[in-house]
C-alpha cells in the first residue's frame, strides 16, 4: 500500500495543534476534496470525499475509525468506502513552549473498478493530497497565531 510522510513544525504550543488536529470537524473541511464530515461517536465518521483519479471523478463515502487516540501524542485511524482504503496517523512533538512538531502519515489503496491503476498512480494521488493537505493545515493554524497575536493587542 503506498504510503506518503510529512514533518513539519508550527508556532503553537502542543495543546493547542493537539485541540486543532483531534476535531474531525475542523480537520476535514481542511481534507482537498472533502464535502463534509459526520460524526458518528468519538471514535467513528463519515467523510464524504471527492475522489479524482485523472478524468475520473467520484464523490466516496468515507467510513473512518479512530484507532489511536493518545492524548496530545497520536491520532491514527483507518477508513474504507467505494473501494478506496486508507489509512494515516498524525504524531505531536512538543519542540518548545510555542513550538510543536507535527507528523502525518497516509496510505492508501484502491480495488474494484480502480484496481487496474497501479501503486504508481495512487502513490501520485496520494502525494498530491497529502501536500495540499498539510498546506491548508498549516495555513490554518498559522492564522490561529496572527489571530492570538491580535487578541493580545
Amino acid at each position: 500500500m503506498p504510503r506518503v510522510e510529512s514533518i513539519f513544525r508550527v508556532n503553537l504550543p502542543l495543546k493547542a495543534v493537539w485541540s486543532f488536529m483531534s476535531d474531525r470537524n475542523e480537520v476535514g473541511c481542511l481534507f482537498p476534496g472533502c464535502k463534509g464530515v459526520k460524526i458518528l461517536d468519538h471514535l467513528d465518521a463519515i467523510w464524504n470525499v471527492r475522489v479524482t483519479f485523472g478524468p475520473f471523478a467520484k464523490i466516496v463515502n468515507l467510513r473512518t475509525h479512530t484507532t489511536v487516540f493518545k492524548e496530545f501524542e497520536q491520532l491514527s485511524w483507518i477508513g474504507s468506502g467505494d473501494n478506496i482504503h486508507m489509512s494515516g496517523d498524525v504524531m505531536l512533538k512538543k519542540i518548545a513552549d510555542d513550538e510543536t512538531e507535527v507528523t502525518y502519515h497516509l496510505e492508501g489503496h484502491v480495488t474494484g473498478h480502480f484496481a487496474a491503476l497501479q501503486d504508481i498512480v495512487v502513490a501520485e494521488k496520494l502525494r498530491e493530497v497529502k501536500k495540499k493537505f498539510i498546506k491548508n493545515i498549516k495555513e490554518e493554524l498559522e492564522w490561529q497565531i496572527v489571530e492570538d497575536e491580535e487578541k493580545r493587542k
